[in-house]
């Protein structure tokens, strides 16, 4: 809350500055004398710049260029020619699988029996004892994006009611334009508002979301350190909206003996 509360306090007092010096600007040009001319350009070039280059909190080079890393075309050919009509789940690591994946299931409908990912850190495609065909495994999109992010933050371990608020530092960054993280009667609703409308196909969003969408599922997921599923999704010109489910760990029943 504190680096929330930081970054948007040096966004408005630069902000703030940008607009004073403006002002005291435009009233040097009002008695135009040389000097007062020279003084009151500057003054507002300065603050010009105060408010759009360094208040536009626009995100970092790298970050920026993660973001179109992946080939999200070729993904969506693998989905498609394993008929893979699930949607994704996305996975925690743990001590064995060493960072988050998607496990995207061959159904979309009825109970899903999610394989022992845990065990297949370096798997792609999941098969059963038979042979036959359990979905794949594969690292989210925006995995690279989450570690650019994780520099300066962590995302672990976080209470569900603390999610959205730790979310808005990604609004205050300038990678999104705003989120909501909302309990549902049937799960969460993730609301996420970009600058641009996605061009990706809405079915690959429900399966293989893009690099913004899939770092904020995976943070969800490395605070919660639960399997979370997508359901669902809707959108509404810039914004979609993921409909979750978080997924319990069963217990193993134990053996009693008599």
């Amino acid at each position: 809350m504190k680096q929330h509360l930081s970054i948007t306090e040096s966004y408005i007092r630069a902000r703030i500055t940008g607009i004073i010096l403006i002002i005291i600007g435009a009233v040097f040009l009002v008695n135009p004398t040389s000097i007062n001319i020279k003084i009151g350009f500057i003054l507002i070039l300065l603050g010009i710049f105060m408010i759009f280059m360094i208040t536009e909190r626009s995100i970092p080079k790298k970050i920026s260029d993660v973001q179109v890393e992946g080939n999200m075309d070729t993904i969506n050919k693998i989905i498609k020619e394993l008929n893979l009509n699930g949607n994704a789940v996305f996975i925690p690591k743990s001590d064995i699988l060493t960072e988050e994946r998607i496990f995207i299931p061959p159904n979309r409908s009825g109970i899903i029996k999610i394989p022992n990912i845990d065990d297949n850190n370096d798997n792609i495609i999941i098969t059963g004892a038979d042979g036959k065909n359990l979905g794949i495994s594969i690292p989210p999109a925006g995995i690279k994006l989450l570690k650019e992010i994780e520099k300066d933050r962590t995302f672990e371990n976080i209470r569900p009611e603390n999610i959205e608020e730790k979310l808005q530092l990604l609004v205050g960054i300038n990678l999104i334009k705003s989120v909501s993280f909302k309990k549902q009667q049937f799960g969460w609703s993730l609301e996420i508002e970009k600058h641009a409308s996605s061009n990706n196909d809405h079915n690959l969003h429900s399966q293989y979301p893009c690099p913004t969408c899939s770092a904020i599922i995976t943070m969800i997921t490395r605070a919660l350190n639960k399997k979370i599923r997508i359901y669902d999704t809707t959108y509404n010109g810039n914004k979609i909206t993921f409909h979750l489910n978080i997924i319990k760990r069963r217990v193993k029943p134990e053996n009693k003996t008599c």
